[in-house]
């Protein structure tokens, strides 16, 4: 008995030594950094997609500035340069070129997928950790190993929005409108290829310009050919604009798209019953959870930017922790940080865990939502099958 708990004491010995090792070696690592340490971001801030973009930099910004009020990592503080990419392509990639002339540690690009097409090669060859949370599934299909996305992707959706369409909500001939860019009609291609696989067939496949004020032609083209329900991808702002022209013109359609049609810039914008009744797939919304200190943050983050969180302002906000937590571990040595991207697994987010896969993304649980009135309402959990 005696042996046995001299045995004891010895492990927890033992147990407690090696704690304070990995506390010294997370310390130590995270003590090679530079001060303050380096991060850089690039959205967009105005121009059409502002609204979009002003959710990146909301949850980056959040982040950092609660690491810092905290001590920041290892006692040295977070700084943030944060570049306006504004709508264009172009413009993207010279405020990328601005970023890169700063050596930061790492980069978040923003969720404008064509954007991110631009940035890629030269985030690549200045071999810096490139976070982003554009949808298009391609983006992390460019071979760079430095990019990683941590939001879900219009792959995950183009099989999963038709897989519910058809099978619980029992729509099989449904029109589908896109907005004519990467994003949109990356997913309208792969929504026309899993309703194929379900032996559904499109009434009608419509896309509309991201300019477009006016998508009545499209909307009346889906009514004549005789839709059951309408597939809707696009952002919060051109959605608003879909779902009012359809109240005006008298469509009554069972509509379910992208997490555009729950956020709350979409929502604010419309009344109670032209929201009523829409579905979303999408990434994980705070507004829905029953979690009081989820719903005290989204509360915080709205007093300061007096804008609602999003799926992309959880997403962002997930991912400066999540490297704050890497950083502890492997310190500022770039490679190490992106091998640890690359090998992150069940790591806890506010919403949902986190894995990499095989290609950099690290998001594969959606949430299916419906509006009642205008509050999104969590169905429940999706996963990406294989996780």
């Amino acid at each position: 008995m005696l042996q046995d708990s001299f045995k004891s004491a010895i492990v927890g010995a033992a147990v407690i030594c090696l704690s304070a090792g990995v506390a010294r070696e997370s310390k130590a690592a995270a003590a090679s950094c530079a001060s303050p340490i380096p991060l850089g971001l690039t959205t967009a801030l105005t121009g059409n997609l502002a609204l979009l973009g002003t959710q990146a930099r909301n949850g980056v910004e959040f982040a950092v500035d609660e690491i810092n009020a905290n001590g920041g990592i290892a006692g040295k503080k977070l700084t943030l340069t944060t570049e306006d990419t504004g709508a264009s392509s172009t413009d993207a990639l010279n405020a990328m070129n601005r970023i890169l002339e700063g050596k930061p540690l790492i980069i978040f690009g923003s969720m404008i997928s064509p954007h991110i097409f631009a940035q890629t090669e030269g985030v690549t060859k200045s071999e810096t950790p490139f976070l982003v949370g554009a949808t298009n599934a391609k983006v992390t299909a460019q071979g760079s190993k430095w990019l990683f996305r941590t939001h879900v992707h219009d792959g995950q959706l183009a099989d999963l929005i038709p897989e519910y369409l058809v099978k619980s909500l029992g729509k099989t001939k449904p029109g589908i409108m896109a907005v004519a860019d990467d994003y949109g009609l990356g997913a309208s291609k792969g929504i026309q290829a899993a309703l194929a696989k379900l032996n559904a067939t499109p009434a009608a496949v419509t896309s509309y310009a991201p300019s477009d004020k006016d998508m009545s032609a499209q909307l009346l083209e889906i009514k004549d050919k005789g839709a059951d329900s309408l597939i809707l991808f696009g952002r919060p702002a051109d959605v608003t604009l879909v779902i009012k022209q359809m109240n005006d013109l008298g469509i009554k359609l069972t509509t379910i798209g992208n997490a555009s049609m729950v956020a709350q810039t979409t929502l604010n914008n419309l009344s109670a019953a032209e929201a009523d009744g829409g579905y979303a797939i999408g990434g994980m919304i705070p507004q829905t959870s029953t979690d009081t200190k989820i719903l005290d943050w989204a509360k915080r983050v709205q007093e300061k930017y007096k804008v609602p969180a999003d799926n992309f302002t959880v997403s962002y906000y997930d991912t400066v922790y999540m490297l704050k937590s890497i950083i502890e571990k492997v310190g500022c040595d770039k490679p190490a940080i992106r091998d640890a991207l690359a090998a992150t697994k069940d790591w806890k987010g506010m919403l949902i865990d986190y894995q990499a896969d095989a290609r950099g993304d690290l998001a594969h649980t959606l949430g299916i939502y419906r509006n009642k009135g205008k509050t999104p309402e969590l169905a429940g959990p999706i996963k990406e099958s294989g996780f």
